[in-house]
């Protein structure tokens, strides 16, 4: 069963620094920020994998979402090859 909106952000806003990608993104943005910039990527995934289907895989749609991360992340710092690990994480929790 899909989370909510409320529950997903919950989850990962306890969660993001556990992530294995997450020491590359401080690496990267010392100063990263899960409200600035890793919330969206986190709802980015959520909204995709909701957009694209449960039957659709994550690396099928890459491109696509690459294409699209740009329009979609307003404030986020975070360049499609950072955010990426992110959004795939949301994509498979649904």
């Amino acid at each position: 069963m899909p989370t909510s909106n409320n529950e997903s952000d919950r989850y990962w806003r306890e969660n993001y620094t556990s992530r294995p990608y997450y020491q590359d993104l401080q690496r990267d943005i010392s100063d990263i920020d899960y409200d600035k910039d890793l919330s969206s990527a986190y709802e980015f995934g959520r909204n995709s994998r909701s957009e694209y289907g449960e039957n659709t895989r994550f690396e099928d749609s890459e491109n696509d979402l690459e294409s699209k991360w740009e329009q979609f992340k307003a404030n986020s710092r975070l360049k499609w090859q950072q955010a990426k690990h992110a959004v795939k994480d949301a994509w498979d929790r649904i």
